[in-house]
This record gives structure tokens, sequence and C-alpha cells, in this order.
């Protein structure tokens, strides 16, 4: 799930708490700041690199990682602000354009779209001057649950399919014995009622493997995990 309500709040925060502490005496070292962008998995932010020559880039990816850290002013040099982020995609052709870019040619501008999730709007980072930091390959064994889990989901799916069908067999001879006086409206209340809620059972599980077959479908077995630090951003919630 995408947890984003608090997150424009963490950032004016953060940027009052970088600010506030430019006047202090400090250490010489990095402080993370309170800005933590929450993690998703379903759906996926999509993501658009300006790479600066021909179309952008774009890509979906996953467990985004949104951070902020400041360094500690000292006498000759004043606090600065660094944008983090960190996020998992899967590999392709723009793989090697990225790894080539790192700790080198800087990208102009990033563009990262976080879904809307309930009711939290659909938020848009812009991120300039990025460049990557490192990047990785990581194992991904998530299909071994999600596998479980479809497989549990089609029993599941085909029990309720048969205690429906039994249902429905059960409402239709109630109402016809209703119908010659020979049930009370209590009994076919209660018969309606039963088909409704498996009816309803059924509905949810179906979405569920929807979702799963989504994530299936989206799976690969090594991810790359990114990480783009930048020196300035903008937020848009919309």
């Amino acid at each position: 799930m995408i947890a984003f309500a608090p997150t424009l709040l963490a950032v004016a925060f953060a940027q009052t708490a970088i600010a506030a502490r430019a006047d202090r005496p400090v250490r010489d070292t990095l402080r993370d700041t309170v800005v933590s962008i929450a993690r998703d998995t379903v759906p996926a932010a999509r993501i658009t690199l300006d790479l600066g020559a021909g179309p952008t880039a774009s890509f979906v990816a996953n467990m985004i990682d949104l951070s902020m850290t400041t360094s500690q002013p000292t006498p000759k040099t004043p606090s600065v602000a660094m944008v983090q982020l960190r996020f998992l995609r899967a590999p392709d052709t723009l793989s090697a354009e990225l790894a080539s870019r790192i700790g080198t040619t800087h990208i102009a501008t990033t563009d990262v779209v976080l879904p809307a999730h309930g009711k939290t709007p659909s938020i848009t980072l812009k991120l300039y001057d990025v460049q990557v930091t490192s990047m990785r390959l990581v194992t991904n064994e998530d299909n071994v649950g999600l596998v479980q889990q479809r497989l549990d989901l089609l029993e599941s799916i085909a029990q309720l399919s048969i205690d429906l069908q039994e249902a429905q067999r059960q409402l239709a001879v109630t109402e016809s014995l209703d119908k010659r006086k020979l049930s009370s409206s209590l009994e076919v209340a209660h018969a309606h009622a039963t088909t409704d809620a498996l009816s309803s059972r059924l509905a949810v599980q179906r979405q569920h493997l929807a979702l799963v077959e989504e994530l299936l479908s989206r799976w690969t077995p090594v991810r790359e995990e990114l990480v783009l630090t930048a020196n300035r951003m903008d937020m848009q919630a919309r």
C-alpha cells in the first residue's frame, strides 16, 4: 500500500528544519532529515527521465523511497540540502544508459508520478540536476509467495462458486415454496442474504486474484535498484 498522507507536511517541516539549523554550531557530518515518502507496491509509480537527447525515457518503478539529507554548515561552507530517490525497476534497454551515467553526466529533470490511493491524491515530484549515484542488481523471489497466493485464491473461488450455486438453488426452491405458502418470509429473506453474501465474497476473491495476476505479470527474476540524487525538488498534489 502507498501511504502518502504525511508527505506534504513532512516536506514542509524538513525545509523549515533545514533553515533553522543554519545558525547553530554543528558537526561536519551529514544528518538525515525527517522526509520519508512511503514505499509503494501496486499500483506502481511512473518515472520519466529527461536525458537531454531524443525522447524522454519513461518506466514504472516500485519500492519508492525519497529522503532529504543536509550537510551541517561550517564557518566556510553553508548547509547544503540534497534529495535522494531510491527505487526498484525491471532491467531493460535503458539499463546500459543509466549505468553509463553513474557519477558522471547529470540528468536535467526527473518526474516521479505517485498514483492516487484512497483519499490521497496523486503526487508529482520533479527533481532537478539529477545524478545516478548507484545501481545494483537484486534477485527477486516475490513470485514464490505470489504463486502460492494465486493457487489459494483459485481454490477459494472454486469452492465459493460451488457454494453460491447451491445457495441459488436453495433460494429458487424457497421462493417456489413461498408462492405455495409452504415457507415463511423469514426463510426467503435468509436465502436471499446467503446468496448475496456468497456473491460478494466471490467478487472480492476475484478482484484479489486479478491483483495477484497483475503482480505476477510484472515479475522479473532480477530487478535494478537505483539511487538518484538531486539538488532541488518541487512537489505537486493533484
